[in-house]
C-alpha cells in the first residue's frame, strides 16, 4: 500500500485538560470493531495512577527495559534473539484480558421500550463480550481525575521506589493528564 496522505497530530501536555476528545475520536476511527473493545490506542491517563491496561509501566512484571548483563554490556530484559524467536507467537509476558477490562455496553433497548410507570428504568450494563449482566470493576480511565486515588495511586510502579512521606506528598501535590498515542495514525 503506498500511503498518500497522513494525519499528524500534536499534543501539548501543558494544555490537555483531560476531556478525551482524541481518546474518543481515535476509538471511534480505528478500534470499533468487534474484537477491538477493550483496544484504546489514545488514552488520557492521570497521573499518578496505575494506568491503562493496569500497571502496563511496571518494567519487572512485563519484562520491559535494558538491563546489565556480567560484562556491563546492555541487554534486553526480555531476552535476546533466541527467546524473542521463542516466543513469536506466544509472548506469555502479555497481559490478559483482567489487565485491561471486560468491554460493557448498557441495555438502551430497556430504556427505550419500557412501559410508562411510577418507577424510573435504568440501563444496566451489558458484556460485549458475553452479553451477560455485568457489574463494571475497571476500566481504561477508571482512576481518572483521582476518583480511587488511595487505592490506584499507590499501585503505581513509578512512585515504588520512593520513600512513604515524599509518595504521599507528590499525590496531594501533583496530579497531571498524560495522553498516550500509538502513532497508527502517522503510519496507517
Amino acid at each position: 500500500m503506498k500511503v498518500m496522505a497522513q494525519v499528524a497530530m500534536v499534543m501539548n501536555l501543558d494544555k490537555c485538560i483531560g476531556c478525551h476528545t482524541c481518546s474518543v475520536t481515535c476509538k471511534q476511527t480505528w478500534t470499533n470493531r468487534p474484537g477491538t473493545e477493550y483496544v484504546w490506542f489514545n488514552n488520557v491517563e492521570t497521573k499518578p495512577g496505575t494506568g491503562y491496561p493496569r500497571r502496563y509501566e511496571d518494567q519487572d512484571r512485563w519484562k520491559g527495559g535494558w538491563t546489565l548483563n556480567r560484562r556491563g554490556r546492555l541487554r534486553l530484559r526480555s531476552g535476546g534473539r533466541v527467546r524473542k524467536l521463542l516466543t513469536l507467537f506466544y509472548n506469555p509476558e502479555l497481559p490478559a484480558l483482567d489487565d485491561f477490562y471486560e468491554p460493557w455496553t448498557y441495555d438502551y433497548r430497556s430504556l427505550t421500550t419500557a412501559p410508562l410507570s411510577d418507577r424510573f428504568t435504568s440501563a444496566r450494563p451489558k458484556s460485549q463480550l458475553t452479553g451477560r449482566d455485568l457489574r463494571p470493576v475497571h476500566g481504561p480511565n477508571w482512576d481518572d481525575d483521582l476518583a480511587g486515588a488511595q487505592d490506584h495511586a499507590r499501585s503505581d510502579p513509578n512512585l515504588k521506589d520512593l520513600g512513604e512521606r515524599v509518595r504521599l506528598e507528590f499525590e496531594h501535590t501533583f496530579m497531571f493528564y498524560l495522553p498516550r498515542i500509538c502513532e497508527h495514525c502517522l503510519n496507517p
